[in-house]
């Protein structure tokens, strides 16, 4: 019994000297975090590494050895530990996206995409659309935002993740009080209307914007469903000058939507002007472009119709594309067009 007690505490000495090197030569000295924008490298490592255990590398390191969140740090997305040395950890961290920005009394509100406020600061992030006409009681930061209309959270976090995803980042994204959207570009107001087929509006967006971006005016996407539809863009003239009996200063010009692809019009009627100037009027059956898709599958936005067939504007044949017995533009989508106005043919 004597000597199995005296082994046990051999045994135990061995294991307490081997701990206690372990303990004091596995000690973290130096982290190297990569992956963080808005949060420094202290407060990440302060709020991780806190107390004696967490200071060990090897409890450290297989602590966060697989990637995953880590609830010292819930504005972090995921994080995930290497350890480079005795007492060196190499630290991958992902951050939560922010998707939105409201503004509550004199601070901005960052949500993620699931409405959890991720940060409550002066900051002005760019590439994070800020949203109006929400009405949000006070917000707690790592809670989530809380508003009388769950619907309308949703709407919002739907519509501010398209946008992010779709890399067309807005001034603002308005709601009124019936929830109808309306986004500002610039100089372009959006009207998307209610919560229906917002990505079929907002990819359509990321088409058509390039065609007005610049442009002051206003782009009617109220009843688009990716279909068969018109989109009006209406724009303003700088300098109008109002023919008697008129009180309009503004222009518009609607096109057909085709598919799952749209075009505006910028309503100025200066591109009819300059083909109705390079062709001669006999040849040309339509002088207003209008949209087509041709046999690649290509949506384009400057077709004519020449002498019969149908051209772009440059007077290249557009592959796919017909005129039929009515004189109507038939595309590679079998979509039947009226060249004289641009709307399906009825």
């Amino acid at each position: 019994m004597g000597r199995g007690i005296k082994a046990a505490a051999i045994f135990a000495a061995v294991l307490g000297i081997a701990a206690a090197v372990l303990l004091g030569l596995f000690r973290i000295q130096s982290i190297d975090i990569k992956g963080n924008e808005r949060y420094s490298s202290e407060q990440i490592r302060d709020d991780l590494i806190y107390d004696f255990m967490t200071r060990n590398t090897l409890y450290f390191s297989w602590k966060y050895r697989t990637k995953g969140p880590a609830e010292d740090a819930p504005y972090l997305a995921s994080v995930q530990a290497t350890m480079l040395t005795p007492t060196a950890i190499r630290l991958d961290v992902t951050e939560n996206q922010l998707v939105g920005r409201l503004q509550y009394q004199d601070s901005n509100v960052y949500y993620d995409n699931t409405g959890v406020v991720q940060e409550i600061s002066d900051t002005v992030y760019e590439g994070i659309p800020l949203v109006t006409g929400i009405e949000i009681e006070e917000p707690q930061i790592y809670q989530r935002l809380t508003m009388d209309n769950t619907s309308t959270l949703r709407t919002m976090l739907n519509i501010t993740q398209l946008l992010i995803q779709s890399d067309l980042i807005p001034d603002s994204v308005s709601f009124d009080s019936s929830g109808n959207m309306t986004l500002r570009l610039g100089s372009v107001t959006v009207k998307l209307g209610q919560d229906e087929y917002l990505e079929e509006k907002i990819a359509n967006l990321v088409t058509i914007y390039p065609q007005i971006a610049g442009q002051d005016g206003t782009l009617n996407m109220e009843g688009f469903t990716g279909k068969n539809e018109a989109i009006t863009f209406k724009t303003k003239d700088p300098e109008p000058e109002v023919p008697e009996g008129e009180s309009e200063a503004d222009s518009s010009g609607s096109l057909a939507g085709v598919g799952s692809g749209t075009v505006a019009s910028d309503g100025t009627g200066e591109e009819e002007g300059a083909a109705q100037e390079e062709q001669p009027a006999e040849e040309v059956s339509s002088g207003t472009p209008f949209m087509v898709f041709d046999s690649s599958g290509t949506l384009r936005y400057d077709a004519h119709v020449v002498n019969g067939q149908v051209v772009d504007g440059y007077g290249n044949l557009i592959d796919g594309c017909s005129v039929d017995e009515n004189g109507n533009v038939v595309d590679a989508y079998w979509n039947v067009i009226d060249p004289n106005t641009g709307q399906l043919a009825q």
